[in-house]
């Protein structure tokens, strides 16, 4: 993975011990209301949504599946009674089983319109798993729905979710490095022949989980010590040219939390982090989500990134 390193470095160096900055907060005292599918009044789908009790991993007595529709939507969806106007973080929960679908689109009913997210239903069952952060209006009515238009194989899933007031405390999302390491425009910059990023940053900088998920590590001559994190959302974002790591392979580990420490390891031609985020195997440009990050925002779904437009 070579790069074009022809900054400098030396201004950089005091970033090394800076702290990340972390979005999504989950205050101790927030606000969380849950919905379960077989809550009174609070589910709603047509009969192509069937119920089982199958996977013991469930919320609550039983969950609902359908078969995939790239017809139509379809939607079932859970009632929220959001108690006031403002931001909140979306987890949802389901069974995984590998003949679940692989790309689930969950429906957030936010006040500037529907947002999507994709979820891989495979993985990370039996587990709250968030979506991210969203602007939800206050009041009692359906404001996250589960549907079947999507080209993903598999059953789709709606068993149950939760909404919480975001407003100071935990996080869901954190830049890759401390957020003095380097400046916005290094964010958007395009990587040299394929979707990815290079970040020039001094040797030692210290790297973190840009969400929550798994992690395992990568040691091979083109990434050098390096780290995949599969996220919650069920996206791979990759970090290269390591000079050491700082957590174990199968380690779970939250948004914010240092996974390593940048180098220049494997391909490189200079001290550098290289970015990367993946979709099963497609490669997805990071820069909107980045710039998302740094501009202190819920980043774009993985799946929602552009597939080209920032190599050269």
């Amino acid at each position: 993975m070579k790069t074009r390193i022809v900054r400098s470095l030396a201004i950089l160096a005091a970033a090394v011990a800076a702290a990340p900055i972390l979005l999504a907060a989950t205050p101790a005292s927030a606000a969380t209301v849950t919905v379960d599918n077989a809550t009174a009044d609070r589910f709603t789908a047509s009969d192509n949504w069937g119920t089982s009790t199958w996977s013991a991993d469930r919320q609550g007595p039983d969950y609902r599946y359908a078969t995939p529709d790239t017809t139509a939507s379809d939607a079932a969806w859970f009632k929220v009674n959001v108690p006031s106007a403002g931001s909140y973080l979306v987890e949802v929960f389901y069974p995984a089983d590998p003949g679940y679908n692989n790309a689930t689109p969950f429906i957030v009913a936010t006040t500037s319109g529907n947002q999507t997210v994709a979820v891989n239903q495979r993985s990370n069952g039996g587990r709250w798993v968030g979506i991210g952060t969203f602007t939800l209006a206050a009041g009692d009515y359906n404001a996250v729905g589960v549907s079947r238009w999507t080209s993903g194989a598999g059953y789709v899933v709606a068993d149950a979710v939760r909404i919480t007031t975001a407003t100071g405390g935990g996080t869901g999302f954190s830049l890759p490095l401390p957020r003095t390491a380097l400046p916005r425009s290094e964010y958007d910059d395009p990587h040299h022949d394929y979707p990815a990023i290079d970040l020039p940053v001094p040797t030692g900088t210290a790297a973190y989980a840009v969400r929550a998920g798994t992690v395992v590590r990568i040691d091979d001559s083109s990434c050098g010590r390096g780290i995949n994190l599969t996220g919650t959302d069920g996206a791979i974002y990759t970090y290269c040219h390591f000079s050491a790591w700082s957590v174990a392979s199968g380690a779970t580990v939250t948004a914010g939390q240092r996974i390593g420490s940048t180098g220049n390891t494997g391909n490189s031609t200079g001290p550098h982090l290289h970015f990367g985020i993946r979709t099963g195997s497609t490669r997805r440009c990071p820069q909107n989500f980045l710039l998302a990050l740094y501009d202190g925002v819920t980043p774009p779904a993985a799946t929602s990134l552009p597939t080209s437009g920032c190599s050269y």
